[in-house]
């Protein structure tokens, strides 16, 4: 017995820095996020690139890198690299450095959903960038059947030193739903799927809607593989669409 209590205590330790496939963030590989941090004291890097095909242009290459610290219970730090290739303009842009603050407010308790919010702030460091730029999304993530979990972020964009044209605030909601595939006999992969309602930020121009779709796989213990799929279906007042983003990631907590 005492020898099957050192045993379990030593999987405890080796998986208490594991990188969790159920623990959603955003762009890995979809938009929007869980209510829950990563654990604290974990460190994690994550990787992605995007590709986006547009109906009137050339395709463009977006790639991301992001560092997270879990510095407090349900509270974490990221600082995120987004370097771009547009081929239509056949130029590299280093892109801005964006600095983010996650903090999970309380966790799911009955039917009330778990609660969470998260700041991101993009510097002027890439080409031709000015002004910062400000993201405030509010999170809830409820339990809905047995396994599956529903994820709502609001979000409000505010800009600032932007191109005569663009709108210094832009709205997006998104709605998610996440299932673990498997489970409860294996539970190694989970399936996203989206909904989102984003304002563009040319004055003048109305809302895209965004269905996406998505799989983040366990490859092992401190791993995890993310592919998805996203496309505009609808836009109104003539909002740029994005035919087709096809977005795959790489994270890694140690």
């Amino acid at each position: 017995m005492k020898r099957f209590i050192i045993l379990c205590g030593m999987a405890i330790a080796a998986t208490s820095f594991a990188t969790d496939h159920n623990n959603i963030d955003s762009g890995r590989p979809l938009r929007f996020d869980d209510a829950y941090s990563i654990a604290f004291r974990e460190r994690a890097l994550e990787f992605g690139v995007g590709i986006d095909t547009f109906r009137r242009r050339r395709p463009h290459v977006d790639f991301k890198a992001e560092y997270k610290y879990g510095f407090a219970k349900n509270q974490d730090l990221t600082i995120g690299f987004d370097p771009s290739y547009d081929s239509e303009d056949r130029r590299f842009d280093a892109g801005d450095i964006e600095l983010g603050y996650f903090h999970g407010v309380r966790r799911e308790i009955g039917n009330a959903p778990a609660l969470a919010y998260r700041l991101d702030v993009g510097l002027p460091t890439g080409r031709d960038s000015r002004g910062v730029d400000i993201r405030l999304r509010a999170i809830a993530t409820k339990a809905w059947h047995q396994y599956d979990k529903l994820h709502l972020n609001l979000d409000v964009g505010l800009s600032s030193g932007g191109p005569d044209g663009e709108r210094d605030v832009t709205l997006c909601a998104t709605l998610g739903y996440s299932s673990p595939l498997g489970y409860p006999r294996r539970f190694d992969q989970t399936w996203l799927a989206e909904f989102a309602l984003q304002q563009s930020q040319i004055r003048g121009q109305g809302y895209t809607g965004t269905l996406g779709v998505g799989i983040r796989k366990q490859v092992d213990v401190r791993s995890v593989f993310d592919v998805g799929v996203e496309s505009d279906i609808f836009s109104t007042r003539g909002a740029e669409r994005i035919s087709l983003r096809v977005t795959v990631g790489y994270s890694v907590g140690f």
